[in-house]
């Protein structure tokens, strides 16, 4: 490769490290809570169904009303902060790869980084700015038509001072909306001199890997990272999704054929058909709990799978000779979640549970369940996580860089992830 050849450079930064981290908490925060959504449905119906006598034994129904609205305001708390964590991650990205450009001209960021930043900070808060806008006004519209045609609530000075609240927060929400505007008017001209200098140097640093490739000896890579194939794990996470999800509309049968609405009376069929909505209701609660579990263990051996090539193809390139392997089967290492990113996801999801269980046993005065524990484990695995991405940043930049420079694998295509389309989402609602 000749020195003024644009070259593939991964980037990263103390700063982006830090926002790139509480991101992806933010995102295993959202899935924890989706996902003790569906547990507390699955279960309150599964034990009011099927379980009823160890249900009320138990008495779990207070807990569980509690935790749906526990759930609730993490959901809106969450809502709010994600967008703004999100504009935050992409402005620190951009200055990384501002950095990068000031320290070597030719230095190209991966392909990952120049997808993030197709569209400015500003846009981003722009466009949170104007979901809050809107929600708030249509929110304290109704409030306000509920304070001024009833008499009651017209006499109390506590829904004025909310009415009023409702005022500060459109306020608010118009002047993100205004910063936004303003910071992408500011990032333009920075956006599109990166922009042009990435379309004429990405097929260049394409050319010079492939050259490099070509020059380089044939090698067998290590056994790790081929077996299993992604084809094999294809078809794993295809058979756990189908079965889930077929569980999963076997339950919603069972809830409609007792149920047809939210506030129609439940409905009583006559033997067998009564036995069999209650068989149907805990055998395909049983198989949502068994698709569970096993996707815990796919998850847990995805993890340790993915640790394990991480380290084996660290080993393998430690010599810094030029090797030459088809690069799909680096591309997962390059563009993909790390281990310590994927155990972040999963301890975020489970604090998340642990918070909203923890502070629904209280609500709920829910005597049982040991609180303080509880949510001190819950909050301590929150930390954790965000701890583990902040520290495997650096690690990652140096072990992938390296691994560009031993194998020459050109652009690595980008491959769709959980963390990516929760991401996707996460940007769909600030877009409103």
């Amino acid at each position: 490769m000749r020195e003024s050849d644009p070259a593939f450079v991964e980037v990263s930064s103390p700063g982006w490290a830090f926002w790139r981290s509480l991101l992806d908490t933010c995102v295993g925060l959202i899935v924890g809570a989706l996902y003790s959504f569906l547990a507390i449905v699955v279960a309150g119906i599964v034990g009011e169904e099927a379980l009823s006598t160890l249900y009320w034994q138990i008495d779990l129904d207070p807990l569980f009303r509690a935790s749906m609205g526990v759930f609730l305001l993490v959901g809106a708390v969450l809502a709010v902060v994600t967008p703004f964590v999100l504009v935050v991650e992409r402005a620190a990205a951009l200055r990384a790869v501002e950095a990068l450009a000031a320290d070597d001209a030719s230095a190209v960021p991966p392909q990952r980084i120049r997808a993030e930043l197709m569209t400015s900070p500003g846009v981003y808060l722009r466009r949170t700015g104007l979901a809050v806008l809107w929600s708030v006004v249509g929110i304290g519209a109704l409030f306000a038509l509920m304070v001024f045609f009833t008499d009651d609530l017209r006499e109390d000075p506590v829904m004025w001072a909310v009415l009023g609240a409702f005022a500060v927060l459109a306020i608010a929400a118009s002047l993100v909306h205004g910063a936004g505007r303003r910071r992408a008017a500011r990032d333009a001209p920075r956006l599109a001199s990166l922009h042009q200098r990435w379309k004429s140097q990405v097929p260049q640093a394409e050319e010079a890997d492939r050259r490099r490739r070509e020059a380089s000896p044939k090698a067998v890579p290590p056994r790790w990272l081929v077996v299993p194939s992604a084809r094999v794990v294809a078809r794993i996470a295809a058979v756990l999704t189908a079965a889930t999800l077929v569980s999963l509309g076997a339950f919603m049968l069972s809830v409609y054929m007792r149920q047809q609405c939210r506030t129609c009376d439940p409905v009583y069929w006559d033997e067998p058909i009564e036995n069999g909505i209650d068989v149907l209701s805990l055998g395909s609660g049983a198989a949502i709990a068994l698709c569970a579990a096993l996707g815990i263990v796919a998850w847990t051996a995805g993890v340790v799978l993915q640790a394990s090539r991480e380290v084996a193809v660290t080993r393998w390139i430690s010599t810094g000779v030029a090797r030459a392997v088809d690069p799909e089967i680096v591309a997962p290492l390059l563009s993909g979640n790390r281990a310590l990113v994927r155990l972040q996801l999963g301890l975020s999801t489970l604090g998340a549970g642990g918070v909203i269980v923890a502070i629904g046993a209280v609500w709920g005065q829910w005597s049982p369940l040991d609180v303080d524990a509880v949510l001190r484990t819950a909050l301590a695995l929150i930390v954790v996580g965000v701890v583990l991405g902040i520290v495997d940043a650096p690690r990652a930049r140096r072990e992938r860089q390296a691994l560009r420079d031993a194998l020459h694998p050109g652009e690595a295509p980008l491959r769709p992830t959980a963390l990516k389309t929760a991401r996707a989402a996460a940007t769909s609602a600030s877009d409103g």
